[in-house]
């Protein structure tokens, strides 16, 4: 009876399949496989798409004559006639030709592809979604970034990207064609770009194309994403329990072809944590805790026989007002106030006359301003401040040292870029020409206790002196470029491009050639390969990340040349299926004439114990002695150079249907970077020789999604001091007004009258920089995403959970003298566990 129902199922579905055909192929470009392309069957709208070997099939047709058009964005369209026969699959097998036509924004889903061709290296195109969902990344692009392979965070309190030995004032930002300064908000825990928001976001680690320069390292191209055009309205909200962000967006009112998005976030630790801290007297009444906002907005207009037309609007503010509370309990006390802006105002004319070209006019202003108040007093860092938490601060006075600033910043930026892609033949032909019109103001004004300021002294990263500085400049820089893309041989690629700057701040104009090469091994491995020279700038406006206050007079930076690097970068691609890749790729960057303060012979004073003595007193100690030493300046000069090289190992799983559980990715680094000075090899301040990140997301069902990051780095290196000594200060002794006498500070009405005061000890580094490392970094992050359906509305609820097992992540030490004159020290942490809770959803 088995046996009879099983031959009459086979039966049945062979009749079910005599009355219907298919059609089955391949869709290439010519050369290589067209993965994620759509075929559509235009009378019924059945349809599927081609896997990451080009393949696709098509079942259940009925017979007769069918239209089947294929699509995949950056290729012409093209729709093939078939006759579809019963009980017959046929073979159809087409080719679709690269195009440059624009005639909409297409929001690709899915993986990421780099075609064969392409000869960038160390691309990495973010899935907007993962920034969504990574865990512990706070629905943050960079913060996501940071788990990329040669992608480093420089603490946990902050959105900088370390990327392959170099600072982050050598990472090229651009949002919509716009080069942005200071892409951070709430002073750097975020950054300013929004998930729900963007559309692209590629980072190029090194070896970028010369349509991108002034900057040593890396670039990171963002585009916003343009508003739905099939609603009139749509949206999102997102809310945790420390900020929100609304995302409006729909297509143009009027019958006018086109779409609109609007987006804007904001924080509110003002409004939740700040009353609690007042209410217990830790700060004052009048403080209000750091927040932020922003608006964003993108309209775009056409396509209007080839032209379209797109308005970009950034607005954002950056605000604390912080002083300190008289019920505090720790000796330090603080009043800062800060207000800082970002805006940008763009308009882009995009004229595409054929499926061959598409010309780009941008024109943009930028503007980043802020200004700071700061006023502080802090415990002399010689002494145990756990000795002193219980005690009134009032109290302290003698042990209390002064530090304050005010600043007022000014970057000014007007942008002209006119950019061509042409594809003549093979050849993929990109060419522009742009330039900008900069006003940078600065006004930093200090106020430091001599004593502090023989602290800093003392200690090998306070590089520079602190003085005041005031500066008006205006300058323009001027760019061009050429880039062509084109078969060398069979499956093999060659693209060779130039670029050429001009800086007026420097007066000096510089030509940047660079190479990249792309073979094909198979139509799944790609070998590719890319050599480069690049040219930065110095200028205010990189002071943010730059972390040091140059002084760029023209007297002083007519005499500087450009900072300069060579990239050499080789790697492998490989496809192990239609949803595994992996990635093999070694780099060597080589930096000449980096920026270093400049350094006179000037002198220092020194004190030695005397045998016998007692060294908690002055008369325990030698009268300071004067002997030859460095004293460092404002002023920039080529005064070193640097390395760095490694590889990276990158194993992706893309959910590419969307019918696995199981995505993510893991990346392994292994990295060295050096600075030179003086003929003295350093370690790069950030330099981390491993770092591991294990990314995984899994779909436990229908409505529960879970989360996981795990990430290792070796310690970063830190400057470990040899002891302590003696702090040596400046009196005036004669009594004529200028304090020229050094002499042994002491602390003075801590004994009884006519007793000797102790001496204040301050650590001692020696010739010591970069000596030693700190303990290895590991953390665990996880999240848990509840999909709901209310009101007809998508609805998610996290919660994400960050340093799961609380590991105590060293970011600092604090180091202070004991009693008996020996040197201890306590670690400053970073994040603890922070668990938080959150809703999204879509209407």
């Amino acid at each position: 009876m088995k046996k009879i129902i099983f031959v009459f199922l086979i039966f049945i579905s062979n009749i079910g399949f005599a009355q219907t055909g298919g059609i089955w192929g391949k869709v290439r470009d010519g050369e290589s496989p067209i993965p994620r392309v759509n075929i559509i069957v235009l009378e019924t709208g059945v349809g599927t798409s081609t896997d990451i070997y080009g393949k696709y099939e098509l079942k259940g047709l009925k017979p007769g004559k069918h239209k089947i058009k294929f699509s995949a964005v950056g290729y012409s369209s093209k729709t093939e006639e078939v006759e579809i026969k019963a009980g017959r699959v046929i073979e159809l097998n087409v080719t679709l030709e690269p195009t440059v036509i624009e005639v909409a924004q297409v929001i690709v889903k899915g993986y990421h592809y780099q075609e064969q061709r392409d000869a960038r290296t160390s691309l990495i195109n973010l899935n907007p979604r993962n920034a969504k969902i990574l865990p512990g990344a706070g629905e943050d692009v960079f913060r996501t970034l940071q788990s990329m392979p040669g992608v480093l965070a420089p603490s946990d309190f902050s959105s900088q990207l370390i990327i392959r030995g170099s600072g982050p004032d050598q990472n090229l930002i651009v949002i919509d064609d716009v080069e942005v300064f200071n892409p951070y908000r709430l002073y750097g825990v975020v950054s300013m770009f929004n998930p729900d928001a963007v559309s692209n976001v590629n980072l190029i680690t090194g070896g970028f194309p010369a349509k991108y320069g002034d900057r040593l390292s890396a670039v990171l191209d963002v585009t916003n994403r343009e508003g739905t055009t099939s609603k009139s309205l749509s949206g999102s909200l997102n809310a945790s329990i420390v900020s929100a962000n609304l995302v409006l967006e729909g297509k143009n009112p009027f019958n006018l072809k086109g779409s609109w998005l609007f987006n804007s976030r904001r924080t509110y630790y003002d409004l939740i944590i700040e009353p609690f801290v007042k209410s217990a007297g830790l700060v004052d009444d009048n403080t209000t805790f750091p927040n932020f906002y922003d608006f964003q907005a993108k309209v775009t207009i056409g396509p209007y026989n080839g032209h379209r037309f797109l308005f970009t609007g950034i607005l954002s503010r950056d605000g604390v007002n912080v002083i300190s509370g008289e019920n505090r309990r720790t000796p330090d006390s603080i009043g800062v106030y800060n207000i800082t802006r970002n805006d940008v105002a763009a308009f882009a004319w995009h004229y595409s006359p054929n499926k061959n070209i598409l010309n780009k006019v941008v024109v943009s202003y930028y503007k980043n301003n802020g200004t700071t108040d700061f006023d502080s007093e802090v415990l002399d860092p010689s002494l145990n401040r756990n000795s002193f938490e219980e005690t009134i601060p009032d109290t302290l006075a003698p042990y209390l040292l002064n530090f304050s600033f005010a600043a007022d910043f000014s970057y000014i930026k007007y942008s002209i870029d006119d950019k061509l892609t042409y594809h003549l033949g093979d050849h993929r032909i990109e060419a522009g020409i742009g330039a900008d019109l900069m006003k940078t103001i600065i006004d930093f004004q200090f106020e430091l206790d001599p004593q502090l300021e023989a602290i800093l002294a003392a200690n090998p990263h306070f590089r520079s002196s602190i003085s005041d500085l005031q500066d008006v400049k205006e300058y323009n820089r001027y760019r061009a470029y050429v880039q062509d893309n084109f078969k060398l041989l069979n499956r093999l690629y060659f693209q060779p491009s130039l670029r050429i700057d001009h800086y007026d701040i420097l007066s000096k104009t510089y030509v940047a050639p660079r190479i990249g090469l792309s073979y094909a091994i198979d139509d799944l491995t790609t070998i590719r390969a890319m050599w480069g020279i690049y040219y930065q700038s110095p200028g205010y406006e990189k002071l943010r990340d730059q972390g040091i206050l140059y002084d760029l007079s023209d007297v002083y930076t007519k005499q500087l040349e450009a900072e300069r690097s060579i990239h050499y970068v080789a790697g492998i691609e490989r496809w192990l299926s239609s949803e595994w890749s992996i990635r093999v790729e070694g780099y060597y960057k080589d930096f000449s004439n980096l920026y270093i303060p400049k350094v006179f012979q000037g002198s220092r004073f020194v004190t030695e114990p005397i045998p016998g003595k007692d060294k908690r007193y002055p008369s325990g100690w030698t009268l300071p002695a004067v002997v030859q030493g460095d004293s460092t300046t404002q002023i920039p000069v080529n005064g070193s150079f640097g390395e760095s090289y490694g590889f990276e190992l990158y194993l992706a799983k893309k959910n590419v249907w969307g019918n696995s559980p199981l995505s993510g990715w893991i990346s392994y680094s292994y990295a060295i970077a050096n600075r030179f000075e003086e003929g003295i090899k350093y370690p790069f301040r950030f330099d981390q020789r491993h770092t591991v990140n294990i990314v995984l997301n899994y779909k436990i069902n229908s409505w529960l999604e879970l989360g996981v990051r795990w990430q290792y780095g070796s310690g970063f290196p830190f400057s470990q001091p040899t002891g302590i000594t003696p702090r040596i200060i400046l009196q005036d002794l004669d009594l004529d007004g200028v304090p020229e006498t050094p002499v042994i500070a002491t602390r003075k009405g801590t004994n009884n009258p006519g007793a000797e005061d102790p001496v204040i000890y301050d650590i001692d580094y020696g010739d010591r920089k970069l000596n030693a490392r700190k303990p290895v970094y590991h953390r665990l992050d996880l999240r848990l995403n509840a999909f709901a359906d209310y009101w007809g509305m998508d609805w998610v609820f996290y919660l994400d959970v960050i340093n799961v097992y609380n590991r105590s992540n060293v970011i600092a030490y604090d180091y202070y003298v004991s009693d008996n004159l020996t040197l201890e020290r306590v670690p400053t942490t970073m994040f603890p566990i922070v668990p938080t809770l959150g809703f999204s959803v879509k209407f």
